[in-house]
This record gives structure tokens, C-alpha cells and sequence, in this order.
């Protein structure tokens, strides 16, 4: 039996489809990623303030600045 893949696999139309596809996974990875990251630095942000606003000498130090 004669296999049909080889001339499938690269036949254009398949190509195409394949990526189309492998652009949609791109996308969804990079869009995912990006909302990963800015839970990442939404975390960072909170658990830096709660570690300045803990610490007295640090939270002066802040307060002080725009004086």
C-alpha cells in the first residue's frame, strides 16, 4: 500500500492551514504571557508596598520625598 502523506503534508493547501494554526497558538501563548506577566508585576507592586508601608523608617523616607 502506496502512502499518501509525503504528497499531503506538502501539498499547499495543508501548509496554509498549518500555519494559520501555528498563528492562532502563537497568538493565544503571547496573549496569555502578557497577562501572566502583568499579574506577575501586579503581585511585585503589592507585595513591595506592603513591605515599605511595614517598615516606619522607609514609609518616612517616602512621605518626605515630595517635600
Amino acid at each position: 500500500m502506496e502512502s499518501i502523506m509525503p504528497e499531503f503534508i506538502s501539498s499547499p493547501i495543508f501548509l496554509i492551514i498549518a500555519a494559520v494554526l501555528a498563528l492562532f497558538v502563537i497568538i493565544g501563548i503571547v496573549k496569555h504571557t502578557a497577562r501572566f506577566l502583568i499579574w506577575i508585576a501586579i503581585i511585585a507592586a503589592i507585595l513591595i508596598w506592603i513591605g515599605v508601608v511595614q517598615v516606619p523608617e522607609v514609609r518616612e523616607w517616602f512621605e518626605n520625598l515630595p517635600k
